[in-house]
Formats: structure tokens, C-alpha cells, sequence
């Protein structure tokens, strides 16, 4: 960009810190009141009265005061309109809000209004999107885990938002979920599958996520810095004994399918039976068994109270409470240890995973409720009454004890229902207060005068980007397209796999036959390019015309006509792009989990989901230069994206505000309209100078930053 040195300048010169003023605000914006309720299919926000969950967002209020006066601390001043509306956006929906959304809230006079917009994210597809990215990098959600599909556990996880699932009965689900993976409904199953054939992992897993407590080192010897034991930890991976993870057992409801191709692959064709596999083999993943309650001591074992390949019974970490009557095979089964020592021969099935279960969700388990309150109001604050959030001992102390407590009981006593419990924090008067800019060296001393200061995470910056660019970007992806099918056909993946299943034999091969010749995927291919040419041929036509029209436009001197007509120019492109590119401008939840290596989600620190919580928000000088150099130019300062339609809607005079209002939510300071409108005056090209605002605005820790 040839003004960069300048535009620098101006960055450096205020639009880092810019004070926020109170605007005057666009008195032809709709009634804040009459926004259409939003998209989500479960029970509503409002559910519960506001009154009963004001009441303990004060309690909340109370006990954080209570503690600031103690430590001789005040609460943060209270956060304008402008700063709480970008805040709550980011918070809730997990975007900044459009032009539209920020003019309705700024006009409403409704004393009401930040909690009636709460209501309505808590309830709109945003926060099912906000939440999924949430869950995601908490359970390691992949779109493929080696040759496992993720999209019915992505679905699982969005539709369990979607119908606002309490938080206990998700976690029951995934715990004793069971069947084919495909079926439709039953992604739960993905959990297990995350961790194919690794029960000590899966276990390990479950109770960092789950329980706060990190049991790793117990696997290989006894805990160095906490009291768990290498055999309490297979005692707790004895809950899920003899789980398998492929339906290839003489019950499976497709065995005989599966053993007959089996049979036969000696008389198919190689390529052909390349096919088969890649449609067979989804179909037979899926989990079985309900757990034997049975668990063998590691080769190797280190602790005293036991022998290697000894063979244990369930029983829960806190209390060693035997939930489970196991039943040992005889001796002569059970000596017998093959390639995987926890294949346990003779064991009998004895639902341990539900009672697994039912321990864990307990309101009685003295950290279920407490992990998932604290890990929510990080989300909320930015910082956990106990961090690390997973590593909770017996002689962990929150930084505000009487409030987490507090927290604690009012999860469980809302049932788990975290659209409530999240309703209550962002009511709150202490989350709706000016955040803390300095660095929380010491996190167990902070005592919360605010929310503090933090980079958006790389999901919130990308779907901001993508709202300046697109409208609409609160919409969920249809089956069609988000994955890759069974086969090349156009069927949702679970009608596909309901269709599969009822084949024979033969019609199996047969179909892997069409395929391997690869014909439906040719003629697909050639209707696509077809449609693209068709298409590209009336936007050209389209563009000679309008700009015949804006030529006399021009001539005439009509620049109310000239106004529509480059609005009209900019729909048009920006319907082009977006149908050109229908699987870029997508939602972070939308797109594969996690993105590909490279893209602009990774460079800013998305998890690459291989470990729990393993996000950033790190700065780095690749994401500086793909700001500067990348995705600005390329999506946002140009004539299709939201931000310069909104530009052109506007009228003269209002451009400023217009780029402003879209970018941070708020109007231009006087100090901002006095060197951006010189940029306006002096500049006869008029889209150079918005594009460089939007460039420097788009590079700025106003930006950058939820506040």
C-alpha cells in the first residue's frame, strides 16, 4: 500500500488508546425492542424470570464487593454503551455486532436494553458458534482423527447447544454413549472415538476436562505432587473395560455384510476394493460394550500395592467408593494377557460406564459443578477464580473463595443449565465494568474490579473479519456442505449411511464399482464448472451495463444516483464473492476442526486440537503482516465487503461514522474526524482514503483487543 508510512503514523497517533465518547446516534434505527427473537432451538433465556437471575448476578456483585473492600479496592468504572455492546458481542456471539445490530442497541431508550440484548445472543445461533469453539478446544474436536470421522460429534456438540442440553446430561451422554457412529443422533459416540483404542488417555482426559485434576503422571507411577496412585488410576480406567471401538462382532447389525466382503476380497478388484474399504470402513466404527468394571495392572507396575497384570476392580478417585460388582473371569482366562494387556478374556459386561457416569455428573462430586463454573467465568472475565483451571488439589484455594462457592452452588442449583448460569455473569455489574489493562501477574490476588484486558481469540478475530466482510454469518451448515460424503453423492451423510447399511452384499460392490470408474465424479465436476461459466458470464454482462449507467450518472452530476448505483455494483460483487468462495467466508465453527496448517485461524493461535486447551493469543510478526498484507486488502477494503456497502449507503458527511460504527461500535472522536476528514477533503479518491481507515482501524489494538 503505498500510504502505509503515513497510515502508521495515524495508528501511532491514537487509534490504540482512542477515548471512547458517548455518540449521538442514528435516529432512524428500528426499535431495539422489535429485533426478531433469534435461532437457537432449545428452551429460551428466558425460561427463568430475569428477576429470579438479576438476584443472583447481585449476589455475585455482593460478594466480589465484599472482598474488594477488604483488600481496599473499588470496583472499575461502569462500561459506556459502546464498549459494553462490542464486549457482550464478542463474549456471547463470539463476533463484533453489524452496523444494524450496533445502531438499534445505541437508539433503544429502554433502561432494560443490555439485558434484553443478552437474551437474545444467549438465544441466537452466535452463541451456539461461541460455545462450540469453546467445547471444541476442550474435547479436542477434529473433522478427521486418523481414519474417524468428526462431523456426527461436531453435530452432537452444536445440537446439544442448539436444544441448550444440560451441561450434566451432555456429559452423561458422551460417557455412556454407544452404536454406530453414523446413526443419526448419536455423535456422542465421538468422544470415545477421539481416543481410539487408548483407555488409560481417555480417562486422563476425562478427568482434567471434567473434574479439574490432572492424574497423567499416575499412569506410569505414583503422583509426585498429589496423592493419586498408579493403581487408584487403573482402578478409574477399569470403568470402561472391554469397551470396543468397531462394530465387527457377531451382534453387529451389519456383520454379515461386512464378513461376506471379507470373504470375497480375494475375487475383487483391487481398485475396486480400495472403494469398499473407504465405504464399509466409517460404517462399522462406533462404540460397544457398557464396561466390565475391569482394568489390568501395567507391565512395569512401580506401586506397593500390587502386581503387574493384576487385575482390578472400579472404584472413583474421591472416596474409592466400588460402584461396580465386577465379576473376574477364572484364573485360567484371566492369566492369559495378549497384544493389549486391558483385553481382559471372560470378562462380563456390567454397565460401568453408567455408574461411571453417574458418579462424575453427581451434584455430589465436590468438583464437577465447581470445574465447569470456574471454566466458565474465565470465559466471562478472562481470568479463573483458580487457575490453572485443571489443576485443582486438595490444597487449591480460589482467589475468592466465598464467591466461588457461591458460583458452585448456583450451578447446580440451576441444573446445569449454562445459558443461566452465564445469563447471571453478564448481568452482572462487575462483568459490565470497564476492563483492567495491566498485566495480572499473580492471578490468585486479582479480586476483580472488572473484566481484564485480553486479545480476541483467532475464532473471534476471524468471524469479526468475516462480518465486515459477508452478512449473515450466523448460519449453520447444512451436511452437503460440510463434508466429505460415504460416497460422491448428494445425500446428507446420515441418509447415505441408512442407505448403505440396507445393502447386500453385492449392491455394496456394486456400487464401489461405479464409483471406481470415477464417472459421477466427472459429470459433478463438469455440471460445476458448467454453472461456475454460466454464472460468470451474467455477472460480466451485468457489470458492462451498470457501468454504461454510472457513466451518465457521472456526466449528469447525479450523485444520489451515482450513490445507488455503486451500492447496487457492490451487492452484486459481493453476492459474486461469496458464491465463488462459499467455503471461505464461513464461520471458524463452520469450517474443518481445526483449520488446515497456514490458514489465518492457526496463525493466530487455534488450537490444533491435539492436546486440551491448547489455544493461544499469542502475538507474532506472521500475523501482523497477514493483517497488514493479507486478508485486509483482499476481503475487506473492497467493493463487495459489508463494510464499504456500508460506506456507500451512507450519505456524504457520514462515511466517517459509518466505517467507525462498523469497525468498533462506537462514533468517531473529534480527534479522529479531524484528521480523517482533512484525509477526505484534500483526497480526490474518495475510496483510497476508506480503505486506508478501514486498514488502519483493522490493524488497531481497539480492534485487536476485547475490552
Amino acid at each position: 500500500m503505498s500510504r502505509i508510512p503515513e497510515l502508521l503514523v495515524k495508528l501511532l497517533c491514537g487509534v490504540f488508546l482512542a477515548v471512547l465518547v458517548t455518540p449521538w446516534v442514528v435516529a432512524s434505527a428500528p426499535p431495539f425492542e422489535k429485533q426478531a427473537r433469534a435461532d437457537t432451538n432449545g428452551v429460551s433465556a428466558t425460561s427463568i424470570s430475569r428477576s429470579k437471575i438479576l438476584a443472583v448476578s447481585k449476589q455475585i456483585d455482593a460478594l466480589v464487593l465484599k472482598q474488594l473492600n477488604e483488600k481496599e479496592e473499588q470496583l472499575n468504572q461502569s462500561a459506556s454503551d459502546e464498549v459494553f455492546l462490542r464486549r457482550i458481542y464478542l463474549d456471547l456471539a463470539g463476533r463484533i455486532p453489524t452496523i444494524e445490530e450496533t445502531n438499534q442497541f445505541l437508539a433503544s431508550p429502554n433502561k432494560n436494553k443490555r439485558s434484553l440484548l443478552i437474551d437474545r445472543l444467549l438465544d441466537s445461533y452466535g452463541w451456539v458458534s461461541r460455545q462450540f469453539n469453546f467445547y471444541a478446544d476442550l474435547l479436542r474436536v477434529k473433522s478427521r482423527a486418523g481414519n474417524v470421522m468428526g462431523q456426527p460429534y461436531i453435530d452432537f456438540i452444536k445440537d446439544s447447544l442448539s436444544d441448550n442440553k444440560p451441561y450434566d446430561q451432555f456429559v452423561r451422554e458422551l460417557l455412556t454413549s454407544e452404536g454406530p457412529m453414523l446413526r443419526e443422533g448419536n455423535g456422542a459416540v465421538g468422544y470415545y472415538l477421539r481416543d481410539v483404542a487408548m483407555p488409560e488417555d481417555n480417562m486422563s482426559n476425562t478427568i482434567r476436562v471434567f473434574l479439574g485434576t490432572r492424574l497423567e503422571c499416575a499412569q506410569c507411577h505414583d503422583h509426585p505432587f498429589d496423592k493419586w496412585t498408579q493403581r487408584q488410576y487403573f482402578e478409574m480406567v477399569a470403568f470402561t473395560g472391554g469397551m470396543g471401538y468397531r462394530l465387527q462382532h457377531p451382534d453387529s447389525e451389519y456383520s454379515e455384510e461386512i464378513f461376506g466382503l471379507r470373504k470375497m476380497r480375494d475375487e475383487i478388484d483391487p481398485q475396486v476394493l480400495r472403494v469398499l474399504r473407504r465405504i464399509v470402513q466409517p460404517m462399522t466404527y462406533g462404540i460397544s460394550g457398557t464396561g466390565t468394571g475391569l482394568a489390568r495392572l501395567p507391565e512395569g507396575f512401580m506401586g506397593d500395592d500390587g502386581e503387574e497384570f493384576d487385575i482390578v476392580t472400579g472404584k472413583t478417585m474421591f472416596g474409592e467408593l466400588p460402584l461396580v460388582e465386577a465379576e473376574h473371569p477364572s484364573s485360567r482366562k484371566s492369566k492369559r494377557v495378549g497384544k493389549n494387556p486391558q483385553v481382559i478374556f471372560g470378562a462380563r459386561e456390567v454397565n460401568s460406564r453408567e455408574k461411571y457416569a453417574e458418579w462424575l455428573v453427581s451434584a455430589d462430586n465436590p468438583r464437577f459443578a465447581r470445574v465447569i463454573a470456574n471454566r466458565l467465568w474465565k470465559q466471562a472475565f478472562g481470568l479463573g477464580l483458580i487457575e490453572p483451571v485443571d489443576v485443582i488439589e486438595d490444597s487449591t484455594v480460589a482467589s475468592n473463595p466465598e464467591l466461588m462457592d457461591y458460583l458452585t452452588q448456583t450451578m447446580i442449583d440451576l441444573e446445569f443449565d449454562t445459558k443461566q448460569y452465564l445469563r447471571a455473569i453478564y448481568n452482572s455489574s462487575t462483568y459490565q465494568r470497564m476492563s483492567t489493562g495491566t498485566d495480572v501477574v499473580d492471578p490468585s490476588k486479582y479480586n476483580f474490579n472488572g473484566p481484564i484486558v485480553r486479545r480476541m481469540s483467532a475464532e473471534q478475530l476471524w468471524d469479526s473479519l468475516l462480518t465486515l466482510t459477508v452478512e449473515d454469518v450466523d448460519q449453520r451448515q447444512s451436511a452437503q456442505s460440510r463434508m466429505r460424503y460415504l460416497t460422491p453423492g448428494t445425500g446428507d451423510i446420515y441418509d447415505e449411511y441408512e442407505r448403505l447399511r440396507q445393502m447386500s452384499v453385492e449392491e455394496l460392490i456394486a456400487t464401489a464399482e461405479e464409483l471406481s470408474q470415477g464417472d459421477r465424479r466427472a459429470r459433478k465436476s463438469m455440471m460445476a464448472k458448467a454453472e461456475r461459466q454460466k454464472y460468470q458470464a451474467e455477472v460480466t454482462a451485468l457489470k458492462k451495463r451498470m457501468a454504461v449507467k454510472m457513466k451518465k450518472a457521472r456526466k449528469a452530476g447525479d450523485s444520489s444516483k451515482l450513490r445507488q448505483l455503486r451500492l447496487e455494483m457492490s451487492e452484486l460483487a459481493a453476492k459474486y464473492q461469496k458464491n465463488r468462495k462459499r467455503n471461505t467466508f464461513l464461520r471458524a465453527s463452520e469450517i474443518a476442526s481445526p483449520a488446515r496448517p497456514g490458514h489465518f485461524l492457526r496463525e493466530f493461535g487455534q488450537s490444533d486440537r491435539e492436546s486440551i486447551d491448547n489455544s493461544n493469543s499469542d502475538p507474532a510478526v506472521t500475523q501482523v503482516l497477514s493483517l497488514m498484507n493479507g486478508v485486509i486488502e483482499k476481503q475487506i477494503a473492497n467493493n463487495s465487503s459489508t463494510v464499504l456497502r456500508n460506506v456507500f449507503k451512507s450519505k456524504e458527511g457520514k462515511k466517517l461514522d459509518a466505517v467507525f460504527l462498523t469497525m468498533l461500535s462506537r462514533y468517531p472522536t473529534r480527534g479522529e474526524q479531524k484528521i480523517w476528514r482533512k484525509d477526505f477533503k484534500t483526497n480526490d479518491n474518495k475510496n483510497e482514503v476508506v480503505a486506508d481507515l478501514i486498514w488502519v482501524l483493522a490493524n488497531s489494538n481497539e480492534f485487536i483487543f476485547v475490552k
